[in-house]
Formats: C-alpha cells, structure tokens, sequence
C-alpha cells in the first residue's frame, strides 16, 4: 500500500478523539501517546492538571476503553494492518509494521494510537525482553506472547549454539507459524541473528559487541588459526558490528583471553580446538606424558604439530637439546626421570 500521509494519520486520530466529550479526557491522551507532543508521564501530567498520577492512568485507561467500544475501526490504516497481522501469523513487530505500511517514525504514536482503540488488535508494549509488537486479539495477548517467548528463549538455549530458524522451529509445540515466531525472534531483546544464524543475544557468534568477541567469531567462522593482522583486517568486514580496529588493539586482546592461543609466530588458534599455549618443549613434554610410554620422533612431530605451528625442525632440536627428554633407542624418545 502507498505510504499513508501526516495528515491522514491526524485525521484519523482527531475523529477517534472527537468522539470523546470530554477535553481533558483528549489531552490526557494526546501527551500519554506522544500523539504530535512529547510522550509525558502520569506525574507530569498529574502535575499540570492538579491531580494525582493514579488519577491520570484512570482516566487514560477509561478514554482507550471507550474508544474501544465506539470508534470507528473501518479505515486504510486498520484495514492494512489486520492483512500484514494475518501475513505473519498473528502477531507482528511494531518496527515491521511500520516497514510494512511506510509509516514515518515520527508518526509511529498515530499509529500505536490507531492499534490501542482497535477491538480486533492487542497492542503489547515493550518491556525489557521485548519491543512492542501487534497481535490479533483473538489469538495473542500480553501473557501469551509472555509464554511463548521464554518457551522460544528455552528452545535457542538448549541448542546450544547459533542455528537456522528452521531447525529452531522444528523444536517449537504448538500450532504457531514460522513467521510468527520469527517475527517474535527478530523483537525479542534477548535473542540476536546474524548471517542467518539466530542465538542467544549474549553470544558473540550472533551479537558480537567487544573487540574479543569478534577476534572470536572471526576464528570460528575461519575454521583455522590466522596471524593477528589478519584478524584485525576480517573483524573490519563483519556483518555484524563492522569497525575498524588497530592490529595492537587485536593483538592486546588476544594475550588476556584464555580463548585463544598463540601455536606458532603471530599465529593464534581457539583453545576449544585443542591447541595449547606453552613452550614447544611444553608441548612434547604435554605429549609424553599423555602417552606414559616412548614415542617415536614422527610420532611426536605429528602429536606436536596438531596443537602447535612451528616448523618440525623447532621440535626436533627440543627433543634432541632440552635435558627433560631422553633418547632410548634410534628415533625414540621418552622423559628423563626426575
């Protein structure tokens, strides 16, 4: 549909609160909505009209009641969100909503107006787990969508990793739409998407915020260890959060954080992916004793080279020139007892 106009949007707000015959009962319902003011609180209005601010919700609470029972819901604006509600199952985000319909930021109150004094709509209001969003009344409310969020929260942590949204909905009862939940997904305050893997907002695989975070999803993503230049040049080209960082910068955070490990010169690994820090001397002495018996030079390398990159040369002259390893027979070593 063509982006509905300021003065559409006015005039259907002032024909809903025309049918208020009380002028304050308009007011307090212009500045609670922020409807062409700023948005006031119960006490500030409470102030300004000499009553308390329990009074104010009173009357707000009754205005939007009767506006319920009597306006005149028959107009673009509902007949366009009752089609883009239905689209997505049920229930939609506010900000797509307003996507949808090309409505103005700053005529976002009009249209929250507009939802709340609709019989057939349940608005539910933002709180710190979600952003607003729209429901059909007869198939969502507050407790509802409650419900059905922490169930979606359980289900994303029980994967314990960032998955497509299909495999998340799979794990999901009920007779709710993919398009639905992931409406429910993408304004929950508590779960993030990148590059089509959805997770919990406090993974760095999907919400990566501090420069460790992303030194981490480059890793990970990456598949291998890489050079710290190198890093620092990839965290500047992520979808998510892209900024450009100094290699120092990188570099710095990767010595703090057990998460990563320098295996060779400049070359850091993910300690999840079995590398250890340490001395190459660390390593075969690591390896030896892993393995309580003497173990062939190749077979050392191998063990060496699987946790750390260095040269074979390097391992080689540890084994032949540190005192902690011995040689007892050709090409086998095993350690010196202390």
């Amino acid at each position: 549909m063509k982006q509905l106009t300021t003065l559409q949007l006015n005039n259907l707000v002032d024909s809903a609160l025309d049918t208020l015959k009380k002028d304050r009962d308009k007011e307090v319902l212009r500045r609670r909505g922020g409807i062409n003011v700023e948005p006031q609180t119960l006490e500030q209005i409470g102030q300004d009209l000499n009553i308390t601010r329990e009074r104010v919700r009173q009357i707000e609470k009754a205005a939007l009641s009767r506006l319920r029972e009597n306006s005149n819901n028959k107009h673009e604006f509902s007949t366009a969100t009752s089609e883009f509600i239905v689209k997505k199952g049920g229930l939609i985000g506010l900000s797509s909503l307003s996507d949808e319909i090309s409505i103005d930021k700053k005529l976002e109150p009009h249209a929250v107006f507009l939802i709340k004094i609709n019989p057939d709509f349940d608005y539910i209001d933002r709180n710190d787990h979600y952003s607003s969003m729209v429901a059909d009344a007869s198939m969502f409310n507050s407790d509802k969508v409650k419900l059905l969020h922490d169930n979606l929260l359980q289900i994303i942590k029980g994967t314990a990793k960032p998955s497509k949204f299909d495999n998340i909905y799979k794990l999901i009862d009920g007779p709710h739409s993919i398009e639905t939940l992931r409406e429910l997904a993408k304004s929950s305050n508590l779960i993030s998407e990148l590059d089509g893997l959805w997770g919990l907002a406090t993974w760095p695989e999907v919400n990566p915020r501090s420069i460790r975070d992303k030194i981490y999803l480059v890793l990970k993503r990456t598949g291998r260890p890489l050079h710290f230049s190198d890093i620092a040049s990839k965290i500047s080209t992520l979808a998510a959060n892209p900024k450009r960082v100094t290699t120092q910068a990188v570099h710095n955070e990767l010595i703090k954080d057990k998460r990563f490990v320098l295996i060779g010169r400049g070359i850091y690994a993910l300690a999840e992916w079995g590398y250890r820090s340490g001395t190459v001397a660390d390593i075969i002495e690591e390896v030896l004793k892993e393995e309580a018996a003497p173990l062939t030079k190749d077979e050392i390398v191998k063990r060496v080279l699987a946790r750390r990159q260095v040269k074979t040369t390097t391992i080689v002259l540890n084994l032949q020139e540190k005192p902690q390893f011995k040689r007892v027979n050709k090409g086998v070593y095993t350690l010196e007892k202390k």
